[in-house]
C-alpha cells in the first residue's frame, strides 16, 4: 500500500552508521528508471503515524526524488520483533560492515536481555558468528576493526586478536597482515609466541626440591634453561641434571641444559673471591657468546617451548647483602633482551628473577 513519506519516521531502527553514497545513488536511480519494486517495511505507532523497519536506502532515495509517497508494508509487530526483522533484512539486502552487526547486535542483547543463543535462532546465525561480531564491538582496537572492514583480516583472526590487550593489537595486528597470516589456529599458535615475551630466571640456592619446584608452578614455567657449565651440585644432588629433569618431568615441565651457557670453574672461584671484578667478568662473557653461542637459535627454542626460566645455582641473579656478586646469569639476561633478533615474534622485552 501507498503511505505518504510525511507520515513515515525513520525512528531506532536504523542499524546504518552512516549511508553509502554510491550506493544510495544506484538506488535513486534505480527508482527513476523502474519504479519501486520492493515496498519497505513499517510498523504503526498511533495518531497515524508509522516508524520505518527496514528500507532506510529506499526511503533517503525517495526523498531525494521529491516522491511524497513510497509503497510499504505495514507489520504490526513487537518492538523486539521489529529490531530482529530490520536486522535480518539489512543483513539480506546489502552487507553491513562487522561493526555495524556487531553493535546492532549488542544493543538488541542489551537491550532486551536475551542470550546470544535466543539471538542466534531469532536472525539465524551462529551462536559462534555473533561471539565474534560483539567481540569486535566490544574488544577490538580501531585499526584491527579497519583491517576487517577492509577485508584484509577475517572474522576468525579478528577473534584471535581481540582476546589481546588493546595496547597489544595494532602490534600484532602488523606480525599478522606482514605473515600473511588467514588461519585462526596459525595465529592463535602465533599468539602465544607473542605472549611469551617475560624472561624469568631462577637461582636453586637456599631452596629444597619442593620450594623450588612451587615457585616454577606458581609462575606457570615450562621449561628450564640450565646454564651451568656443569648440571651438578654436591652439595645439593636434587638439582643434579638426571634427578632435577626427572622432577620436572612428574610436573608436566621441560628441562634443557646448556654448558655453552655456562662460566668455566677456573673463573668461578677466581670471580667470586673478588680477583676480578664484573665488569671483567661481563666483557668476557659477552665476547664468549658472540663468538660460540648461536644466541638466536637458543632465543626461538625458548620462545616455542613457552614461559621459560633460566636457572643456575646463585639465589640472586644481582647482589643483595646477603650475595656480593652478580650471577653470569644477570649477563645472559641482559643479552637476550637487548639481541636484536630477525623475527619480532622472537623479541623479550621483560624480565622477573625469582
Amino acid at each position: 500500500m501507498k503511505i505518504k513519506i510525511e507520515k513515515i519516521i525513520v525512528g531506532k531502527y536504523n542499524v546504518r552508521e552512516k549511508f553509502e553514497q554510491e550506493y544510495l545513488e544506484e538506488i535513486k536511480e534505480s527508482l527513476k528508471i523502474d519504479g519501486q519494486w520492493n515496498p519497505i517495511i513499517i510498523r504503526p505507532i498511533g495518531n497515524g503515524k508509522y516508524e520505518l523497519i527496514s528500507g532506510h536506502y529506499r526511503l533517503q532515495a525517495a526523498i531525494e526524488l521529491g516522491w511524497k509517497e513510497i509503497e510499504a508494508t505495514v507489520k504490526d509487530i513487537s518492538e523486539i520483533n521489529a529490531d530482529v526483522l530490520s536486522l535480518k533484512t539489512n543483513l539480506l539486502r546489502l552487507n553491513m560492515s562487522p561493526r555495524e552487526q556487531g553493535k546492532v547486535i549488542h544493543n538488541l542483547i542489551t537491550k532486551y536481555g536475551i542470550s546470544q543463543n535466543e539471538l542466534a535462532e531469532k536472525i539465524g546465525m551462529s551462536q559462534s558468528k555473533i561471539s565474534q561480531l560483539l567481540t569486535i564491538v566490544l574488544k577490538l582496537h580501531k585499526s584491527v576493526v579497519d583491517a576487517l572492514n577492509l577485508k584484509t583480516i577475517n572474522y576468525g583472526i579478528a577473534s584471535v586478536i581481540g582476546s589481546l590487550s588493546l595496547e597489544q593489537q595494532p602490534i600484532f595486528l602488523e606480525i599478522i597482515l606482514n605473515s600473511k597470516i588467514s588461519s585462526p589456529a596459525l595465529a592463535t599458535k602465533i599468539k602465544n609466541k607473542f605472549l611469551n615475551n617475560t624472561l624469568y630466571t631462577i637461582g636453586y640456592q637456599g631452596r629444597n626440591s619442593a620450594n623450588f619446584i612451587e615457585i616454577l608452578e606458581k609462575n606457570d614455567i615450562k621449561l628450564v634453561v640450565d646454564i651451568r657449565s656443569s648440571a651438578k651440585s654436591e652439595k645439593k644432588p636434587e638439582f643434579n641434571e638426571e634427578i632435577l629433569s626427572r622432577e620436572l618431568e612428574r610436573n608436566d615441565m621441560k628441562y634443557k641444559h646448556y654448558p655453552e651457557l655456562g662460566v668455566p670453574y677456573i673463573l668461578q672461584e677466581p670471580y667470586k673471591d673478588g680477583k676480578f671484578s664484573y665488569e671483567c667478568l661481563k666483557q668476557w662473557y659477552n665476547w664468549h657468546i658472540k663468538e660460540n653461542v648461536e644466541l638466536e637459535e637458543i632465543i626461538k627454542f625458548l620462545k616455542d617451548s613457552g614461559r621459560s626460566v633460566i636457572l643456575c645455582m646463585e639465589r640472586y641473579a644481582k647482589p643483595t647483602k646477603e650475595q656480593k656478586y652478580a650471577c653470569h646469569r644477570n649477563i645472559l639476561a641482559d643479552l637476550i633482551l637487548k639481541f636484536k633478533v630477525s623475527d619480532p615474534l622472537l623479541e623479550f622485552n621483560k624480565r622477573i628473577d625469582l
